[in-house]
């Protein structure tokens, strides 16, 4: 069935049984209870539930029977043109005053009162059906085809590049002005429904049916699309979506989930040069290149750890940050980081990879941690590298002056983090790896040095084989290597 026809049968529909049964909707009540993700916002409430046999409709006993009947006849009128298998949505409305957000998860839509004849409305029962994690351009494009169907105020889809680039990977923060320009969001918008257009045109709507269930093929589809137009440009496989009111969008990977919570800041960000004014609530290549760079890191620690298995359903929360003394940390029991500060992340995340072994000791815990940390850490080390080369020139700091005269440029913390964190051990006079990070960095590094990434890394949390050598005689051995290697440095008295 090609598309003309199809959206013509769908205005038929549309137009046919509008409204035939309204007036006999009947309702129950149903205790509902509500809860964004991490609990940061919930509430219960009575609502009344109706059922057709497309989807199921829950609505805040406020909201007039006049909205209600839109709402339905909009919605089961979409899904009756459609096959969804065994997916029967569930659409939760609430008035403005209580909740004026957007939030999908597990084909569950919540939303307050809006204009359900709109491809903005469309879009979210489409994402609720197809999945929150499905390609937001390609689906708004879909919906924008329906509204146009319906004569309903549409985008004409004609094609042309955004100036901004990034702004062909179509994510939900396109479509967002507080990440692009207001030009940006209309070409966004524009060219969403132009590929869509082309695509069915060519392949058919039962083909398109089928971007809208894997974003992969979307996104391959996409970048087929872009080089028919001349265009080289490979779309962003991270996808984000709406954060209902807690968080201003979520972040989906193959690695976990990110929460961003709408009054997030950076704690550390006067630190850090990578981080800049509205950090990952504006600017939406830089936010971009954030998740990216991490989703890439957070990889190469899996296969730099080796590991055969582990739970990906990670959730890395960016709450809301209460005091300057808020720690970032990941909790095992939630499967769960926090995160206050960026630089922290690849540190927690290598907890979040090793927390099986419970019983390990501080060296093993925070010392591997932060050792492996200067291995991806592209965030992390900005800020050291900003840290280490604005030293304030005082005794307690004396041999950092003196090593970064010895290399004779800027400290760059990727080469030279060994070097660095053993004179610090030498100039504290400290002996055992359980004193503190930098002591459990520079003990796992002397480790390494002896025998190797791979059975340092099974030692601490592989299968524990033992070292040659009883711990005792590995610390001894290690305090004579800061003794006899770093006598060129000042001791802080």
């Amino acid at each position: 069935m090609n598309r003309k026809i199809t959206l013509f049968l769908l205005s038929v529909m549309f137009l046919l049984t509008v409204c035939a049964c309204s007036a006999n909707r009947s309702y129950v009540s149903a205790d509902v209870t509500y809860s964004e993700p991490t609990a940061q916002y919930a509430f219960r409430l009575n609502m009344d539930y109706h059922e057709t046999e497309h989807a199921k409709y829950y609505f805040e006993p406020s909201i007039e029977n006049k909205e209600r009947n839109a709402c339905i006849d909009v919605t089961d009128n979409l899904l009756s043109s459609q096959s969804f298998g065994d997916v029967i949505p569930e659409i939760y409305i609430f008035s403005k005053e209580r909740y004026d957000y957007q939030y999908i998860s597990d084909h569950k839509l919540y939303s307050s009162i809006q204009v359900w004849k709109s491809a903005a409305y469309i879009t979210d029962v489409l994402l609720t059906v197809y999945g929150e994690k499905s390609h937001y351009g390609t689906v708004f494009g879909y919906a924008n085809a329906i509204a146009q169907s319906q004569k309903w105020d549409a985008y004409d889809g004609k094609f042309s590049k955004p100036t901004a680039e990034d702004i062909l990977d179509l994510s939900y923060l396109c479509f967002d002005e507080a990440f692009v320009s207001s030009d940006d969001v209309i070409a966004a918008k524009e060219l969403s429904c132009a590929f869509v257009d082309a695509y069915i045109k060519q392949y058919g709507e039962q083909s398109f049916m089928q971007l809208l269930s894997s974003t992969a093929n979307a996104l391959e589809a996409l970048a087929l699309y872009y080089a028919e137009n001349g265009i080289t440009y490979t779309p962003s496989a991270v996808q984000y979506g709406h954060g209902g009111k807690s968080y201003d969008y979520l972040v989906y990977s193959d690695y976990g989930t990110f929460y961003i919570a709408n009054d997030w800041v950076d704690l550390l960000a006067d630190l850090n040069p990578l981080v800049t004014d509205g950090f990952l609530h504006t600017d939406y290549s830089n936010t971009k290149a954030f998740f990216e760079t991490n989703l890439k890191q957070m990889k190469q620690y899996q296969d730099l750890f080796a590991l055969d298995h582990y739970n990906n359903d990670l959730e890395i929360v960016f709450p809301k940050s209460i005091s300057a003394s808020n720690n970032s940390y990941y909790h095992g029991i939630d499967h769960r980081i926090y995160l206050y500060n960026v630089d922290s992340l690849m540190h927690e995340y290598i907890h979040s990879l090793t927390v099986m072994k419970s019983t390990m000791s501080g060296w093993k815990t925070e010392g591997f941690a932060r050792y492996f940390s200067y291995y991806y850490d592209l965030y992390g080390i900005a800020m050291l590298n900003q840290d280490y080369n604005n030293t304030p020139n005082i005794p307690e700091l004396q041999h950092i002056h003196e090593y970064s005269a010895n290399i004779n440029r800027p400290i760059d913390i990727a080469k030279d983090y060994s070097e660095l964190e053993n004179i610090v051990v030498y100039s504290r006079s400290w002996t055992s790896p359980d004193e503190n990070y930098i002591t459990g960095s520079s003990f796992v590094q002397y480790l390494v040095k002896q025998y190797g990434e791979a059975d340092v890394i099974n030692f601490i949390f592989g299968d524990e084989e033992p070292l040659p050598k009883t711990y005792r005689e590995l610390v001894k051995e290690w305090n004579e290597y800061i003794e006899s290697n770093y006598q060129t440095y000042s001791k802080y008295k």
